[in-house]
């Protein structure tokens, strides 16, 4: 059979081997271990593609290749031009503003990632897995949505190993799991520092070649994820600097910024000569100091409070629309 067929294996080994050395059209997987100083004999595994080839294999997708938008746009729904419409990324002012910010001719490829820890099974040791998804602004957002257009890649699973606790209190193991998914995520992002700056030549499907700048553009996470990326205290708000006590009120509070939340941490670690006291610090600036050298802070052009999208099912439906609708059904009667 196999002689007749022409097939290049006689074993089962031979036919996986073969089928490995496929090329994987968004990169190889890579495997690395992480660990921390103090611990260096307790490995962490992070499995990851190269984010610079997930994003050329989407940008040389030939099924997409009508579809991409190289470059932003403003529409507007009145010819006097004094209602402007968001409907896609390149329809907003972010594009803009960082297309000014780049080298005549360059194109911009704002990449969106979004995390989403998933309990598999509730026996059998609960497991877990903690995928890192990648998709491209430049791609029509009805298409992104589709699974059947394979515009969503998979770059990489998180570590879920657990740590050994032994004498570290509930707070430091809080702290060590933050620090952990910080440094697995620098891992995975650290080919946007160089690409995002300088820009790397990509073809497109329809074969022309650009300078293309992938930069960190929009994070999508539920709102606990919202603060552990944004280095936000948990129960405040990721974007801005409200205090939790006044979200309630109808007032206008600054915005946070990259530079702020790594000021506060380093104006915290100067002024304190406790580790209780440098959290404390943070705290009260509604930071969370668990994590130092967050993945963000040396990624180009990249606001990561300004990236967060809000999570329509906690944040818009459950924290606002369900709200609306029980205060209606209050103040309404049956006839009504």
């Amino acid at each position: 059979v196999r002689e007749k067929l022409g097939l290049s294996y006689t074993t089962t080994a031979g036919l996986h081997k073969v089928v490995d050395s496929i090329p994987r059209c968004a990169g190889r997987w890579h495997v690395k271990h992480l660990s921390f100083p103090d611990r260096p004999d307790e490995k962490f595994t992070l499995r990851h593609r190269d984010v610079v080839e997930s994003v050329r294999s989407l940008w040389g997708d030939p099924k997409l290749a009508e579809h991409l938008v190289y470059k932003p746009s403003s529409l507007f729904t009145d010819e006097a031009k004094n209602h402007r419409l968001y409907n896609e990324m390149w329809t907003g002012k972010w594009w803009n503003f960082i297309q000014d910010k780049l080298p005549k001719g360059r194109t911009v490829a704002p990449v969106i990632v979004s995390t989403d820890k998933t309990q598999l099974t509730q026996f059998s040791g609960s497991r877990q897995a903690y995928p890192v998804y990648l998709t491209l602004g430049n791609i029509p957002s009805h298409l992104r949505r589709k699974p059947s257009q394979l515009a969503c890649i998979l770059v990489a699973y998180l570590p879920i190993d657990k740590m050994n606790r032994g004498k570290f209190s509930k707070a430091t193991m809080g702290s060590r799991y933050q620090r952990l998914f910080h440094a697995a995520m620098t891992e995975i992002l650290k080919p946007l520092v160089a690409a995002g700056t300088d820009g790397v030549e990509m073809t497109s499907g329809d074969g022309a070649v650009r300078r293309v700048h992938p930069i960190l553009a929009s994070y999508v996470a539920d709102y606990p994820e919202q603060c552990l990326v944004t280095c936000a205290k948990n129960g405040s708000c990721p974007k801005c600097r409200c205090r939790t006590e006044e979200m309630g009120d109808d007032k206008v509070s600054a915005l946070r910024t990259p530079q702020w939340t790594l000021d506060v941490m380093a104006k915290a670690k100067a002024s304190t000569s406790s580790t209780s006291a440098y959290f404390d610090a943070c705290m009260a600036e509604n930071v969370s100091g668990h994590a130092p050298k967050p993945f963000w802070a040396n990624l180009p052009h990249t606001n990561i409070h300004l990236s967060i999208t809000p999570d329509v099912l906690h944040q818009l439906y459950q924290g606002v629309l369900k709200h609306l609708i029980s205060w209606c059904q209050i103040l309404m009667t049956e006839e009504e």
